[in-house]
């Protein structure tokens, strides 16, 4: 049993026939024509489809006979074609890599770099504050002395003695020792016992500093003595 629907399907699908001029049932024929008076859709569907037929009438029907065959060397162009963009690719892939290698080793390099200056930075922040923290030596003790001048060119401005726990030391500073003559030091014990404390050379006029060391422990010097290359007292003072 069929319906309305139905029947009107069967004669819109009779359109393409009847637009191209081809043939129908004479009964098909009247029932399309019928029909096309009362339905406006179908109407505007066959002035759609109306104009194919100019277009169709180009087409040599022998030769849709036989399936189309495909251009001489199609398929390897084809292949070509996508070898071509494979390749294309790969390489696209491989400059992406290359890159993104680059860029990882500038980052290192950047990073060392970095790690390198906070270092530096962090090891002499390290060495400053190893030295700011290191305590100041103990101040040597100094105890003035009063040298005695016996020779009336020879001044002296300061002098002192440093004891030590291997001996004594004398320091003095003063001008007017004779250029090129050979100075003694010597400090005494109370048995007038002379324990060497070195030489020097006289400089003249220019000021000199001398630091004078003898084995002779502070405590058992009573005093101290330098004398002259014929072996006269110049300087003296008791301890």
């Amino acid at each position: 049993m069929t319906g309305p629907d139905d029947a009107h399907q069967r004669l819109r699908e009779l359109l393409g026939a009847h637009a191209l001029g081809h043939p129908l049932d004479a009964t098909d024929e009247t029932a399309l024509r019928a029909h096309l008076d009362g339905c406006a859709a179908c109407r505007a569907e066959l002035d759609e489809i109306a104009p194919l037929r100019e277009a169709l009438a180009d087409v040599d029907a022998a030769r849709l006979a036989s399936p189309a065959s495909p251009p001489p060397g199609l398929g390897a162009d084809i292949r070509d074609a996508v070898a071509a963009e494979r390749s294309a690719r790969a390489a696209d892939e491989l400059a992406r890599r290359r890159d993104d290698r680059l860029r990882r080793r500038d980052r290192r390099v950047q990073w060392l770099g970095a790690a390198a200056m906070v270092t530096v930075l962090v090891g002499t922040g390290g060495v400053l504050l190893g030295r700011a923290s290191v305590p100041e030596p103990p101040a040597v003790p100094y105890e003035a002395v009063a040298l005695e001048v016996v020779d009336p060119d020879v001044t002296v401005e300061e002098a002192g003695l440093v004891p030590h726990t291997w001996g004594v030391e004398l320091r003095f500073r003063g001008a007017g020792f004779e250029e090129g003559t050979v100075y003694r030091a010597a400090f005494v014990d109370a048995d007038g016992t002379r324990t060497p404390a070195g030489e020097f050379l006289g400089t003249g006029a220019e000021e000199m500093v001398c630091n004078l060391q003898s084995a002779l422990l502070r405590d058992a010097a009573t005093a101290v003595v330098v004398t002259d290359g014929s072996g006269e007292t110049v300087l003296s003072a008791a301890l």
